[in-house]
């Protein structure tokens, strides 16, 4: 039955990315798109790859603090080659990945389940927190800033016609969604609770705060960067502010958090490409902007995940000899 329920969300989440990215391009000259694609300076590519290889090294450096105050002293590389491949996962079936880094770890390394699981949980928390933070941040500075992005692009967004019949069919998706999707999680741990609590306690107690706090701060620096530096692609988008870029991370990063395939595809277009927009970027160029963004990122995380994976299978090989 729960399987039946977690086909039902893929497909109903599927259904929204697909409704979204409709939203997103509707009304679009493609052939005036290819044309603004080509007016691009690539060469941005080279900073913001650097950039995304340095959010990984941070995610599993912070994440080897975790394992480390639980008492295990993981190598970086199986947590590299875990962390990619479970984004990999998530890439086709959201959230599943955080799962399949635990298991990978159990199968390669023999770490307990209820422990790795504890970890990638306590991650969670901690960058849920950091976006209250930096929502909440935003709003604060939209106030001093006599700034209207947020509360525009929540009224200026419009849908002629059957477009509006569409998105309140989106609305009322969402809204199963989300309600499946909390139902599936409430059995996620199991019969590892009690040693997923355990395991919980003793990160809390951690010893390297310190560096936990410094690896995060650089993890949420890199998403603005990621962010900020694509805005030097087109030369319309190069006028656009730090504080602009920092206002697009925002919103991106919470478009991101839709448990949507393929990496949220059609929440981040729509969302960001609107706000965009809504800056006074022309709507080719924003949708340009929103196309790259995420299209960059989805390469680097298929690529990655498929040799960290391919990397995994190869040492499996070798320890069977």
């Amino acid at each position: 039955m729960q399987a039946r329920s977690m086909i039902w969300q893929s497909v109903m989440f599927a259904l929204l990315g697909a409704a979204l990215l409709y939203f997103s391009f509707d009304k679009i000259d493609f052939n005036a798109l290819i044309e603004v694609f080509k007016t691009g300076s690539y060469s941005v590519v080279i900073p913001v790859f650097f950039v995304s290889l340095i959010v990984y090294v941070s995610r599993v450096k912070r994440w080897q603090i975790l394992y480390k105050a639980a008492g295990y002293n993981a190598p970086v590389n199986f947590l590299l080659a875990s962390l990619a491949s479970g984004y990999l996962v998530n890439f086709a079936v959201p959230r599943l990945g955080e799962v399949s880094r635990a298991l990978i770890l159990k199968r390669w390394l023999n770490y307990p389940v209820p422990m790795s699981l504890s970890t990638i949980v306590f991650e969670r928390i901690s960058d849920v927190i950091c976006l209250c933070i930096i929502i909440v941040l935003a709003f604060v500075l939209e106030i001093i800033n006599e700034g209207h992005l947020l509360q525009e692009f929540s009224s200026g967004v419009q849908f002629p016609g059957l477009n509006k019949i569409l998105l309140l069919l989106v609305l009322a998706v969402v809204g199963v969604l989300i309600y499946f999707f909390i139902k599936s999680r409430k059995n996620i741990l199991g019969a590892w609770f009690n040693q997923f609590t355990e395991a919980f306690k003793k990160l809390i107690k951690m010893e390297n705060r310190t560096w936990f706090l410094i690896h995060t701060g650089v993890i949420w620096l890199g998403f603005f960067l990621m962010t900020y530096l694509w805005f030097f692609l087109f030369k319309e988008s190069r006028s656009l502010t730090i504080y602009q870029a920092y206002l697009i991370m925002v919103l991106g990063v919470i478009a991101r958090t839709l448990p949507i395939q393929a990496g949220s595809a059609g929440a981040y277009h729509f969302i960001v490409s609107k706000a965009i927009v809504l800056l006074g970027v022309g709507n080719l160029v924003a949708n340009a902007l929103a196309i790259v963004i995420h299209g960059f990122q989805t390469v680097f995380t298929l690529l990655f995940g498929a040799i960290s994976y391919l990397w995994l299978i190869s040492k499996k090989r070798d320890n069977s000899r």
